[in-house]
C-alpha cells in the first residue's frame, strides 16, 4: 500500500555543516514523510561530501543554491564577488568533492520547481525572480517577487533567516463610497516563533513567500540550526530550532585550515 505523504521536512542552506544537518534529522525523526532541500548544500563548512550524500539519500526534492552553483564553476557567478571565507570554501570544496557528489549537484534544478506531491506550490533557492542569487530580505523586494510567480506559496532559502512574507490584495466593496482606491496591495513580514504552528492560509487575495532559515549557518542571532515542518493536509508550518555541537564543526574547520596550510 502506497504511503500518503503529507508531512514535509523543509531545510535549506546546510553549507557542508554535517553536525548541524545530522542534529536536524535526529530532532525531526518520526515527524516527516519526505524532505525538501532549498539549496546550498555545500559552501563554508568542512564536510561537503558527507552533506551531499545525506541529501542524495534522504531528500525527494533539492534545488540549486548559489554556493552549489559556484562550486560547479557555472557561469554567471564570480567567486571573486564572494567574501574571502566563502571564496576559500568554494575553491577548497571544488577539490574535495567526489565525482558522484559533483554529478548530483550538477543535476539540481536552477529554476523554480513544483513538488510532485504539491503541484500548486513553488520551491526555489533565492527568489522566484532570480532563483539562484537574489536575497528576499524586505517586504519591498518580496512585493516585486510576487509578480514573478502565480502559485499560492513559494518556498525560498538563501537569506539564512526564517521569515514569512504575506501578500494581500484589498479591494473596495462594490458601490462603496469614500474610497481613495479601487484596490491596494500590501506585503507584511512575519517572523515565526519556534514551535508555534502557523496556518499558511492562501486565497485569491492572499499569497505567501516562506523561508525556513538555515541549517548550517543561521544569521538571525540564534546559533541553533533552523528547519521547518510543513503539514500539507492542514497547510500548517512549524518553525523549529535545535542546538548542535558547534564546537565540532569549528574543530573540523580548524583541521581543514591546517591541512590546507601544509
Amino acid at each position: 500500500m502506497m504511503q500518503t505523504i503529507m508531512r514535509v521536512l523543509v531545510i535549506s542552506d546546510i553549507h557542508s555543516n554535517q553536525a548541524a544537518l545530522e542534529s536536524v534529522l535526529a530532532d525531526a525523526a518520526g515527524k516527516f514523510d519526505t524532505i525538501w532541500c532549498l539549496g546550498d548544500v555545500v559552501g563554508y563548512g568542512p564536510r561537503p561530501n558527507e552533506c551531499v550524500e545525506l541529501i542524495r539519500d534522504r531528500t525527494s526534492l533539492c534545488v540549486m543554491g548559489n554556493h552549489d552553483w559556484a562550486v560547479l564553476g557555472r557561469p554567471g557567478i564570480n567567486v571573486d564577488d564572494f567574501n574571502p571565507q566563502a571564496r576559500q570554501a568554494v575553491l577548497w570544496t571544488r577539490d574535495e568533492l567526489s565525482s558522484d557528489n559533483r554529478h548530483f549537484l550538477d543535476s539540481l534544478p536552477a529554476l523554480p520547481v513544483h513538488p510532485d506531491i504539491a503541484q500548486a506550490l513553488l520551491v526555489t533557492h533565492a527568489s522566484p525572480r532570480e532563483p539562484v542569487w537574489e536575497y528576499i530580505l524586505t517586504p519591498t523586494v518580496a512585493l516585486e517577487n510576487f509578480d514573478a510567480f502565480s502559485e499560492p506559496i513559494c518556498f525560498v532559502g538563501h537569506t539564512h533567516k526564517p521569515a514569512i512574507y504575506r501578500w494581500q490584495l484589498f479591494q473596495a466593496a462594490p458601490g462603496s463610497t469614500g474610497q481613495d482606491y479601487e484596490q491596494m496591495v500590501t506585503v507584511d513580514y512575519l517572523q515565526p516563533r519556534p514551535g508555534d504552528p502557523i496556518e499558511l492560509f492562501t486565497s485569491a487575495t492572499q499569497r505567501l513567500i516562506v523561508n525556513p532559515g538555515s541549517v548550517g549557518q543561521p544569521r538571525d542571532n540564534d546559533a541553533r540550526a533552523a528547519y521547518a515542518l510543513l503539514d500539507l493536509e492542514r497547510m500548517a508550518w512549524v518553525h523549529v530550532r535545535v542546538p548542535y555541537p558547534i564546537e565540532l564543526t569549528q574543530n573540523q574547520m580548524r583541521r581543514q585550515a591546517a591541512q590546507k596550510a601544509h
